[in-house]
């Protein structure tokens, strides 16, 4: 099992602490050569900390943990068992939930947002969207619980990551939209799309295209159980 997968199975045990370890662990995807008190310093955490994340993973220390991440630097990096895997259960969960909502920071999460939106609404379901850092305190467990939350993030949006991190131990449904596989961890589902850059023409239609394919493939399951 790849770290990404470990995390991922463990993220309900994580504490905000946990997540910071797991964010720079995944960004250094490969090797991992700190000592815990470098990590430690490194994550601007306690070496007790580090020991204690490393045994919520199911190691008996951080060496363990090293070890089990640097036999694998040779391996795969990219997880893509969230994008191949069966998606009954996640179209399930999109049918019965309570409420939808969408987050997205940015002029082009913007216009994907408005998207989502129409998809929805095309199924009889209706969403609501936020955006900015004063928004954040909205989601908590009361309102989430049963729910599902799109989070947008392609401009590598700091609240988008801090909204993850706080719903990560909600019961809800979590769809990450973004251009990269970091935080995949945090969600139920990620759509990843291909970057956008700064001064540089950004054509909406194959990031699109990656979002119109989930909700067609919503579309035959929702008909496929009606029959």
């Amino acid at each position: 099992m790849t770290i990404e997968k470990l995390i991922s199975k463990n993220k309900k045990k994580l504490s905000q602490t946990d997540l910071t370890i797991a964010e720079f662990i995944l960004n250094n995807r490969g090797v991992l050569d700190q000592s815990i008190n470098d990590l430690a310093k490194l994550c601007f955490t306690s070496r007790t900390s580090v020991l204690r994340f490393s045994k919520k993973l199911g190691f008996n220390g951080y060496s363990e943990l090293k070890f089990y991440i640097n036999k694998d630097r040779n391996a795969e990096s990219i997880d893509e068992s969230k994008i191949k895997e069966d998606l009954s259960e996640i179209f399930e969960k999109l049918i019965n939930t309570n409420n939808i909502f969408i987050y997205g920071n940015g002029q082009y999460e913007e216009v994907l947002c408005s998207s989502i939106k129409l998809y929805l609404k095309d199924f009889g379901q209706f969403s609501e969207s936020y955006q900015g850092r004063d928004e954040l305190s909205t989601f908590n467990k009361k309102l989430l619980e049963n729910s599902t939350i799109f989070v947008i993030d392609l401009s590598k949006d700091q609240y988008a990551l801090e909204l993850l991190s706080i719903i990560s131990n909600i019961d809800c449904l979590k769809i990450l939209i973004s251009d990269g596989i970091k935080n995949a961890f945090l969600c139920d589902y990620f759509i990843n799309l291909e970057k956008i850059h700064d001064k540089s023409l950004n054509l909406i239609t194959k990031n699109l295209g990656k979002i119109e394919d989930f909700f067609k493939k919503y579309r035959e399951f929702r008909i496929s159980n009606e029959s």
